[in-house]
C-alpha cells in the first residue's frame, strides 16, 4: 500500500512538472513564478520546487535581467530529438491505405513547411481505377492558398500565422485559384466550419480535391490528408461520402499523434 501511494505521488508530481512546461508556447515564451502559480493553480512551494528542479536540469532557464523563465537547452534538444525521430509518412501509412481502399481514388499526404509556408507532398497512394486518374508528384509543393491539401493546413494554423500568410501576394495557378484575400478569408471560415477543405481546378485543371488537417500536439495543423479525383467523378454525392471518410482517417491519425481521444 505504501509503494502504491508513493508511486501515485510521483506520477502526480511529474504531471505538475509537465503542466508547467506546457505553459511555454511560441505565443507566451516567458513566465514568472507568480504567473505560473496563477495559471496552474499550484501552490507556491510546489511551483518553486519544480521550477528549480527543471532549471537545474536545463529544461528551464532564468533570464537574468527580468527574473522570468524560458525553455532551456535541454528542452530544445529534446524537441530536436523528437523532430528527428518523427516520421509523418510512417504514422499515416495505414490510414492512407485504408482511405484508398474505401474511396478508390488517389490519396495524398502533405506536410507543412512553416519556414516557407508551403504544403509539400510527401507520399501518395495512386488510384487503381481504370480510365482517367489523378496523380501528384512526391516532393511537389504549393503555397497554402492553392488547392485542398494546402488550404486544409492554412485554415487550422493559428490566427496570427494565417493573417501573416495572407499579407503575401497570392499566386494564381489556374483561373480558379483564389487570389483575393477576402475570398481566402471566406474560404478559411467555411473550411473551419466543415472541418475539411475543398478545391476545384485550383492547381490543376480537371481535378477536384478534398482534404482534412492532421493536427500536432500544439493543436495546429502539421499536414493534411487529401483525396484527388477527376472533375467528372466529383458528384455532390461522391464528394460528401469522400469528405466524411477523409475526416475520419485524418482524425484517427491526429488522435494517435496527440494522444487525444474525442
Amino acid at each position: 500500500m505504501e509503494v502504491k501511494m508513493e508511486s501515485q505521488a510521483g506520477v502526480a508530481l511529474v504531471a505538475k512538472a509537465f503542466q508547467i512546461l506546457d505553459l511555454f508556447q511560441a505565443s507566451s515564451p516567458t513566465w514568472s513564478q507568480a504567473e505560473i502559480i496563477r495559471k496552474t493553480d499550484l501552490n507556491r512551494s510546489t511551483v518553486n520546487r519544480l521550477v528549480r528542479f527543471l532549471a537545474g536540469r536545463g529544461y528551464l532557464v532564468q533570464i537574468s535581467y527580468s527574473g522570468r523563465y524560458s525553455l532551456g537547452l535541454s528542452a530544445i534538444e529534446l524537441g530536436n530529438r523528437a523532430n528527428a525521430g518523427f516520421d509523418l509518412r510512417a504514422n499515416c501509412q495505414a490510414a492512407m491505405e485504408e482511405l484508398s481502399a474505401k474511396v478508390n481514388e488517389t490519396v495524398v499526404l502533405s506536410a507543412f513547411d512553416p519556414l516557407k509556408m508551403i504544403a509539400v507532398c510527401i507520399d501518395q497512394v495512386e488510384s487503381r481505377k481504370e480510365g482517367l486518374r489523378v496523380f501528384e508528384k512526391v516532393g511537389s509543393s504549393f503555397p497554402l492558398h492553392a488547392g485542398a491539401a494546402p488550404k486544409a493546413i492554412l485554415a487550422f494554423l493559428s490566427e496570427d500565422a494565417r493573417e501573416e500568410f495572407l499579407q503575401n501576394q497570392l499566386k494564381r495557378f489556374t483561373a480558379n485559384t483564389l487570389t483575393s484575400k477576402k475570398e481566402m478569408r471566406q474560404d478559411i471560415e467555411e473550411t473551419r466550419q466543415r472541418g475539411y477543405a475543398l478545391s476545384k481546378e485550383e492547381t490543376y485543371e480537371g481535378t477536384v480535391g478534398i482534404a482534412a488537417p492532421i493536427f500536432g500536439p500544439l493543436g495546429t495543423a502539421i499536414g493534411s490528408l487529401a483525396v484527388a479525383l477527376p472533375v467528372h467523378r466529383a458528384t455532390p454525392e461522391a464528394l460528401t461520402t469522400i469528405a466524411q471518410q477523409v475526416l475520419c482517417e485524418a482524425r484517427s491519425v491526429s488522435e494517435s499523434l496527440t494522444g487525444a481521444v474525442e
